[in-house]
Formats: structure tokens, C-alpha cells, sequence
């Protein structure tokens, strides 16, 4: 993998907090201000190994799909899903994600663990899930007001 994807998730959550909502009274641009603080301390966080910063951002992830409105509701799932799918491939092989970001099978880690880890990546890049993100992207400038056009997704 070139980099870890990590860093790309707390970039999109933070992003989709950084404006406030525009509508007074709705819970999902609520939940996403709320998120604000947590995901600014994560994205400083994301590369430090044994940071827990991957497991915290799909916290995160999950409290937003949980508080997003049923229009944009199947996006939060792909994307979680998504994140989901890498963590616990990590977990089995026992590596934190910044061991994969030159892209070579780290010392320890098994064919299979390997392969699996660079499927959920790959899973991360695929179209469902970067046409997830441009969902919510787009949901966020739409009803929240928040911009997310620099984002580079």
C-alpha cells in the first residue's frame, strides 16, 4: 500500500465537521459538530503506532452513520463497513496500519494476514466506498453547509 488510509479517514471526518450546519434543529449536523473536537485530536494522532487513532475514528464513524438522516444512511454504512473490514484484518495480523505504508509484506506478518490487510485496502478504494464518501461529501455541503471540495476525495 502506498500510504495508510488512515490519514484519508480522518481527513473526510474532519472536513465534514469543520463548518457548522446550517440547519437549526437537525440532529446529523448536530452530531457532526459534536464530532469536531474528537476528530481534530485523531487526525494529530492518526500516525502514531498503538495510537488507537483507527479504532476511535470508526467510533466516530459509526456515531455519524447512527445520526445520519435515511438519505445519505447507506453511504455512512458502505464507508463504515469499509473501515471495519481493514481494522479487523489488522488486527489479525497483529500490526498497526503505518507497517503497510511502503508496501511490502512486513516481518511477521503471513501471506494470508497480508493479503488480507492489502484487500481491505484495496476494498477502501474502490468505487462503492470513494462513491460512499463523495455521498457524504456531498449530503454535508447540501444540508449542512459544510464545503468539502478540497478535500481530495
Amino acid at each position: 500500500m502506498r500510504r495508510a488510509v488512515l490519514p484519508l479517514a480522518v481527513a473526510l471526518a474532519t472536513t465534514l465537521v469543520a463548518a457548522g450546519c446550517s440547519e437549526p434543529g437537525d440532529d446529523y449536523c448536530a452530531t457532526l459538530g459534536d464530532e469536531k473536537a474528537t476528530l481534530d485530536r485523531l487526525s494529530q494522532r492518526a500516525d502514531d503506532p498503538g495510537s488507537g487513532a483507527l479504532s476511535e475514528s470508526i467510533d466516530v464513524f459509526e456515531r455519524l452513520r447512527d445520526a445520519s438522516p435515511e438519505d445519505i444512511r447507506d453511504e455512512w454504512t458502505t464507508y463504515v463497513i469499509a473501515w471495519q473490514g481493514l481494522e479487523a484484518a489488522l488486527e489479525r495480523a497483529g500490526v498497526d496500519a503505518g507497517v503497510f505504508e511502503d508496501g511490502t509484506q512486513p516481518e511477521g506478518v503471513g501471506d494470508a494476514e497480508y493479503d488480507a490487510v492489502r484487500d481491505a485496502a484495496d476494498k477502501m478504494r474502490s468505487r462503492p466506498v470513494v462513491d460512499a464518501a463523495v455521498g457524504i461529501e456531498q449530503h454535508a455541503s447540501d444540508v449542512c453547509g459544510v464545503d468539502l471540495g478540497d478535500t481530495g476525495l
